[in-house]
């Protein structure tokens, strides 16, 4: 079988993995995104408003990839590390003075990475 006979027979059975991300932009309250972190990428702003994570997560709905913005990446992003099973929800926008706008949401861990000192799959219960 070829290459592109492999392709074929993984459409037609639905066994093959779409590796291509889904953006997830923030629009709505109450948006989620809930999944495995996969991979946490320091990209630059178009804008050139400096330096921002963007997040890849193994979905229920396959693979996205959302960026919570500078605010929520110091504060949560700097918490959550790859492997881990995390829930995000957007909470809205908040306005600061100046007429700057941040992102807010509500992060949680449902499971820490394999590996990690405290949680996951690796511990030792006591």
């Amino acid at each position: 079988m070829g290459y592109f006979d492999q392709y074929k027979e993984a459409v037609k059975t639905k066994t093959g993995r779409k590796l291509t991300a889904k953006y997830i932009e923030w629009k709505d309250k109450g948006q989620q995104v809930v999944g495995k972190l996969l991979t946490k990428n320091e990209v630059s702003s178009s804008l050139g408003t400096g330096t921002y994570n963007q997040y890849m997560f193994d979905s229920d709905d396959g693979l996205v990839k959302v960026a919570l913005g500078k605010a929520a990446d110091g504060e949560a992003g700097a918490l959550m590390v790859v492997g881990g099973v995390y829930a995000i929800t957007f909470q809205g926008q908040e306005k600061l003075t100046g007429g700057r706008k941040i992102n807010r949401f509500d992060v949680m861990e449902l499971e820490a990475p394999v590996g990690s000192a405290v949680g996951g799959a690796g511990d030792i219960p006591f």
